[in-house]
């Protein structure tokens, strides 16, 4: 049988006890969610594949094939788009700016467009893009489920560091302010 008294005593040991528990508790949280936010950010992902797009050749708007290696030493970002893709349309007046401001700090934007050359020299003109625009093979959305785009969705981005390692993964629209924050 309790007294009053083994009660007020027994309070302040069982409120802590609770507080441990939720404090355990919030930790096993935040660690699930941690390993759950990288998880999102890299399922799919295989260890290397983007080598592949590092090594690959497109071909440009003139009818050449461009060497992606031309663009080694640079912070480079790689965007997948199309004409059609909307997020796509909207996000690249930003690259142009980008492009304007940070080139001189090494910066190096490349489009692959999956689409058609007619309606992206169309494009390419009306937003007078300041960077190079090639043309992919729709089989490269296939490719890039291994490098972080698990759904092949566009827009698509993958950013390198000038030593060729990827700085960032992307699916959905890129914002200015993020590539800014690189260069800050």
């Amino acid at each position: 049988m309790t007294t009053p008294d083994d009660t007020v005593t027994n309070a302040p040991a069982s409120t802590a006890k609770r507080m441990l528990l939720l404090g355990l508790g919030g930790v096993a949280a935040c660690a699930a969610g941690a390993f759950g936010g990288h998880w999102w950010l890299t399922r799919g992902v295989v260890a290397g594949e983007e080598a592949k797009l590092l090594a690959a050749s497109f071909e440009g708007l003139d009818g050449k094939p461009q060497p992606m290696s031309t663009w080694k030493g640079k912070t480079l970002i790689v965007n997948f788009w199309a004409t059609w893709c909307g997020p796509c349309r909207e996000e690249m007046p930003e690259f142009v700016k980008a492009q304007n401001d940070f080139a001189a700090k090494g910066l190096q934007f490349v489009g692959v467009a999956i689409d058609r050359r007619a309606p992206v020299e169309k494009f390419v003109k009306e937003l007078a893009i300041n960077y190079p625009v090639l043309l992919g093979d729709v089989a490269w959305l296939d490719a890039l489920k291994t490098m972080g785009n698990p759904e092949a969705v566009l827009p698509f981005t993958l950013i390198f560091t000038p030593q060729g390692e990827v700085m960032l993964r992307r699916t959905g629209k890129l914002k200015y302010g993020e590539i800014a924050a690189i260069f800050a």
